[in-house]
């Protein structure tokens, strides 16, 4: 029984995982005129749990993700008594490392499927960024991509965020599956107080998951 419950302890599960990120931007200069909107980017990243006790682990890894935003303006133009909407879109995209450090709380069944919870923090690191400018009528066009100088003082690179996790695993083979819906969001601010205008960008967004991973 010792044994059993030492190797139960020990257990370690490692994840390899893809999914889609919603993101959006929190920020203290959205008002009616300037609304932003979400992009939907393809994220992806590897997860490693530890068992600290039957019911719960400690979760880890490196995940890469897209943060950002998108604006937009559209106007109606009359074209032989049809109305074609054209307009401008600007896009803001954030290439963003994050590694997480969360406690994990697993809900044991006797059907191979786990349910789980998962909450705590994350640091991230902006790798690059760029603005994309485009002209809209029925298909998008790129006008310009203006990068981000993420070295200047006039952003931190670095960032604490809060994430909560909900999932399932399912065993399969000598594996499992995992499915997941995530929600994150940024503590501290995209730009510094050097920045021209006080943003308060914090990225923010809901991710959804699927995987597959090993346990040992």
């Amino acid at each position: 029984m010792v044994m059993f419950s030492n190797i139960l302890l020990s257990q370690s599960s490692i994840n390899v995982f893809v999914g889609l990120h919603s993101a959006n931007t929190h920020s203290t200069l959205k008002n009616d005129l300037l609304d932003l909107e979400s992009i939907n980017r393809v994220s992806y990243g590897v997860i490693y749990n530890q068992n600290l006790d039957r019911f719960l682990s400690l979760r880890t890894g490196l995940i890469y993700r897209q943060n950002g935003f998108q604006v937009r303006e559209t106007y109606g133009l009359d074209i032989l008594g049809s109305e074609l909407p054209v307009g401008f879109k600007a896009v803001a995209e954030l290439n963003t490392f994050e590694m997480p450090l969360m406690l994990q709380y697993n809900i044991k069944t006797s059907l191979g499927i786990y349910p789980y919870l998962s909450a705590g923090p994350s640091l991230s690191y902006a790798k690059a960024g760029v603005i994309k400018t485009k002209a809209t009528a029925i298909l998008d066009f790129t006008v310009a991509d203006i990068p981000l100088n993420l070295a200047s003082d006039n952003y931190n690179r670095l960032g604490l965020n809060g994430n909560i996790t909900i999932g399932t695993k399912i065993n399969y083979g000598k594996g499992h599956f995992i499915t997941e819906v995530g929600y994150s969001s940024a503590m501290t601010d995209l730009t510094s107080e050097s920045f021209i205008v006080d943003t308060g960008l914090r990225p923010k967004g809901w991710s959804y998951n699927i995987g597959y991973g090993l346990s040992f």
